[in-house]
């Protein structure tokens, strides 16, 4: 069970696009911050409140710009949802 969620067969799709840590986004983003740690970490003059800032900013872009990537796409996973027969005759 395992093995098939790690890796689909041809036909099974999951709710993912790609898997977060394939994409560029993350990418970016987790440079970013091992750097701004780093700096923040042996530079005097960056202090908490600006490390803490711009890693809020960071974060929000990175979750912008996944949601940008998903936004057109479609799931093709079964949804319980559509299964459901309110009312109908």
């Amino acid at each position: 069970m395992r093995r098939r969620a790690l890796f689909p067969v041809h036909g099974d799709h999951t709710s993912e696009t790609k898997p977060f840590y394939l994409t560029s986004e993350f990418l970016v983003y987790a440079l970013y911050m091992i750097g701004l740690g780093i700096a923040a970490g042996t530079d005097a003059t960056i202090d908490a409140r600006f490390f803490w800032i711009w890693s809020t900013v960071a974060t929000a872009a990175y979750m912008l710009s996944r949601g940008i990537a998903k936004a057109a796409t479609r799931s093709r996973a079964h949804d319980p949802r559509e299964d459901i027969d309110l009312g109908r005759d």
